[in-house]
């Protein structure tokens, strides 16, 4: 062979062979990096799934965390707000057995039947065998609720004859009828053949509406009895004379307070001395320089002109704290105390065991009126301190000229009165002192009459739940109103021949 040939072929072979390991290694390289790409793949993915896994981890820890906060915050927001719930109902169960509870043990009769307490006084009315009528009289946007005993128990006419029936602080109509059908005064003026209208006071239990103002407002508390007998009385009797076709002969009753807002009423609107055909004052309350009573203890807020501004109808008054709101729980009929019930009530009115009826205490309490201003109770505060004078609500001198025109307020102008009044007083009246009402008569007109009490012992209360009201006050109540009208057949059989 050509050695030429030879060489071809050899290098030939090597170069193949060359080739082939470079081909190889080509091959093993591609491989091996096809290896490494996927690996790098692979080792990309298993990190991606790791942080996916691990994202979705953290967010199911996130959202497990946050859900178990929410629910936890939940939990707690439930939690308070059952308990401000729970509060509430507290509250107002307290401020209920404060003012009108009556335990379960009390509430029936022996026979079973409800007691009184637990009753509206239109209830109390029916269930007692009489027609009562609710009416409603809005006076500067107050309604004020009125109920009223048309005529006696088995009558079916209403009489001419009306009266009308004004409590005092703290009261209610129901003042007038607990003490029963034999006893109390609506009872008895509707068997004596007469209209009787029982008023209630604005911001009191029964008259607690108003039609723009709410009663937790400012403004809705900004009354003393000054405006009672400026507007509301006037309303109601105008009320009942559109009610009565302008034939309602009108004598007006009131007790306390009552008998406050009449002289007011009759300085104020003396046209009402013309309207009305008499009054009987119970207890009168306009001066009261010698009152002997623990109420004595408001006077000293008159003479604190910025606590009178900020409490200047900005509150419903309510003392919980003081005597008249320990009254109720010192009387709670489920564990009477009755020395100490009866003390705190003689403290105030004039201690009288023998006419004190104890069995209607539960019912009385239950209906307690509540709900008066801080007005109110200032107003009565600032009668004590003012040396004898029956003025109008003192703003303290600055704010006095504002409303008033001068430092002080004005006096009410007695000697506008004209109509025929009876002051029934009594010795034991704490409230109503001989020397007050002695110079209110001084101020009246001298068809004024005085009646006292023939009982040593009567107080301020005894003339809603005396056991001896219908001999004490009840039947010189009758009498008087007999002789008014009396009165009116002589003066029309004078002037006209019949």
């Amino acid at each position: 062979m050509d050695v030429n040939i030879f060489l071809l072929l050899v290098l030939v072979a090597k170069v193949s062979t060359e080739n082939e390991t470079w081909a190889s290694n080509v091959e093993n390289f591609f491989k091996d990096q096809t290896n490494k790409v996927n690996e790098f793949f692979e080792d990309q993915k298993r990190s991606f799934e790791a942080t996916v896994n691990s994202s979705y981890e953290e967010a199911v820890r996130v959202h497990n965390t946050v859900n178990n906060y929410l629910e936890e915050q939940k939990k707690i927001i439930n939690d308070e707000v059952n308990a401000y719930v729970e509060g509430v109902k507290e509250t107002g169960r307290e401020i209920t057995d404060t003012w009108s509870y009556v335990p379960d043990s009390v509430q029936k009769s022996v026979n079973g039947v409800i007691s009184d307490a637990l009753l509206s006084i239109p209830a109390i009315i029916a269930r007692n065998g009489y027609i009562c009528e609710t009416h409603t009289v809005v006076s500067r946007g107050y309604f004020l609720n009125i109920h009223r005993i048309p005529r006696t128990k088995h009558g079916s006419e209403v009489p001419s004859k009306t009266v009308f029936l004004q409590h005092g602080i703290f009261g209610s109509s129901a003042d007038w009828i607990i003490n029963g059908p034999h006893k109390g005064l609506g009872y008895v003026l509707a068997d004596a053949g007469y209209d009787v209208w029982m008023a209630n006071i604005r911001g009191n239990k029964y008259s607690r509406e108003h039609s723009w103002w709410g009663i937790d407002s400012k403004e809705y508390w900004n009354f003393s009895w000054h405006d009672v007998a400026l507007y509301d009385v006037p309303a109601i009797i105008d009320y009942i004379n559109k009610v009565k076709n302008g034939d309602a002969r009108i004598s007006y009753i009131g007790h306390s307070m009552g008998t406050t807002i009449l002289f007011a009423m009759l300085s104020l609107r003396p046209e009402y001395n013309n309207i009305l055909y008499s009054a009987i004052a119970l207890a009168p309350v306009v001066f009261t320089s010698d009152v002997n009573s623990s109420l004595t203890s408001l006077a000293p807020i008159a003479s604190n002109v910025a606590y009178m501004e900020m409490m200047y109808g900005a509150h419903e008054f309510i003392p919980k704290d003081s005597f008249l709101g320990s009254l109720p729980k010192a009387c709670d009929v489920a564990h009477v105390d009755k020395f100490i019930c009866n003390h705190i009530i003689f403290k105030i009115c004039g201690y009288d065991e023998a006419q004190m009826n104890s069995t209607i205490l539960p019912v009385f309490l239950a209906h307690l009126g509540t709900g008066t201003s801080w007005k109110t109770a200032v107003h009565f505060a600032q009668e004590i301190v003012a040396g004898g004078k029956f003025q109008q609500f003192d703003y303290g001198s600055y704010y006095n000229e504002k409303v008033y025109g001068a430092e002080t307020p004005p006096e009410y102008d007695l000697s506008k009165i004209t109509l025929p009044i009876t002051l029934f007083w009594a010795e034991n009246d704490l409230l109503s002192r001989e020397k007050d009402v002695r110079k209110l008569r001084e101020k009246l007109p001298s068809t004024t009459q005085m009646y006292l009490v023939p009982y040593p012992e009567f107080n301020h209360i005894d003339y809603i739940w005396a056991n001896d009201a219908q001999t004490l006050v009840n039947e010189k109540v009758l009498s008087t109103l007999k002789s008014t009208f009396e009165n009116e057949r002589k003066v029309l059989k004078f002037k006209f021949g019949f």
